[in-house]
């Protein structure tokens, strides 16, 4: 049976799969020659592209840990090491612009909206989780 739209919630793999999406959106993005010069890759685009490895595995680690309370410090450390990759992803490719890289503005646009909604899902998922944790 399907659910109605507006009764349906995210899970934590919404949150993975859309890391993931990011993560093969930014590396493509990194890798073009019209947007990043080669030059430029091992100064910026290599820490940026680093960012969006880190930022799927946190995810999938803290996913992989049980919800309990013995494993709940760790994988909220997880959650919240994701949080900061996020912000990391922002503030590199804020520089990028500040420095001039021809990205366009509609592609920056796409890329702020995804990163602001993966940071909506991670801070949604931590919260359910304490919320689950003080039921227990």
């Amino acid at each position: 049976m399907s659910v109605l739209a507006r009764f349906r919630t995210e899970s934590p793999f919404e949150v993975r799969d859309r890391a993931r999406n990011l993560e093969v959106q930014i590396i493509k993005l990194c890798m073009n020659e019209k947007y990043f010069p080669k030059r430029y890759r091992f100064i910026l685009t290599t820490s940026i592209i680093e960012d969006a490895h880190k930022l799927v595995d946190h995810i999938e680690t803290a996913n992989a840990l049980p919800l309990n309370e013995n494993f709940y410090k760790r994988r909220l450390t997880y959650q919240k090491e994701a949080l900061s990759k996020v912000d990391s992803l922002f503030r590199k490719f804020m520089l990028a612009e500040e420095l001039g890289f021809s990205i366009p503005e509609g592609t920056l646009k796409d890329l702020g909206e995804s990163l602001s909604k993966e940071e909506a899902l991670i801070k949604k998922w931590i919260e359910s989780d304490k919320a689950r944790i003080k039921k227990e």
